[in-house]
């Protein structure tokens, strides 16, 4: 079974009231090969996240994709502080990297344009995976079940 090592990356957090002088967040993120059900790919960052129920992409992912949104099954999501994002749907190949290469029904909302990069979530992701944070580290390790 495929297993690979990826680093953390820090992030950093602009200066606000709450944190003057802002602030550096080290993210489990990793460069990604998404390939659309149409063929079309594209490298794009991506981060595990365990509170997320499915794989999500920005909408400008899927028009980079060239994907025909408005014709792709659609259901409504919700996420910190919103609810109700139209979130439409592709079956999506997932290449990390390393042997870690799989297949998740992925979103793709307006929604998550903000964020800059993909959510790799419960089904899709780590229903096919094995994954270990060792944030002291700065590593993750993905497994494949």
């Amino acid at each position: 079974m495929p297993k690979a090592e990826f680093p953390y990356v820090p992030f950093h957090i602009a200066a606000s009231e709450a944190q003057p002088n802002g602030s550096i967040a080290y993210r489990p993120l990793a460069a990604a090969t998404i390939t659309a059900s149409n063929g079309n790919s594209i490298r794009f960052i991506v981060m595990p996240d365990s509170g997320a129920d499915a794989c999500v992409f920005p909408l400008s992912l899927a028009i980079l994709l060239k994907l025909d949104v408005l014709n792709l099954p659609k259901a409504y999501t919700g996420g910190v502080g919103s609810q109700n994002n139209p979130t439409y749907y592709d079956t999506v190949t997932i290449d990390m990297g390393e042997g870690i290469v799989f297949k998740a029904r992925a979103g793709f909302a307006a929604a998550m344009d903000t964020i800059g990069f993909g959510l790799l979530g419960q089904d899709g992701f780590f229903s096919q995976h094995n994954v270990e944070f060792r944030h002291a580290e700065k590593l993750f390790t993905v497994e494949t079940l």
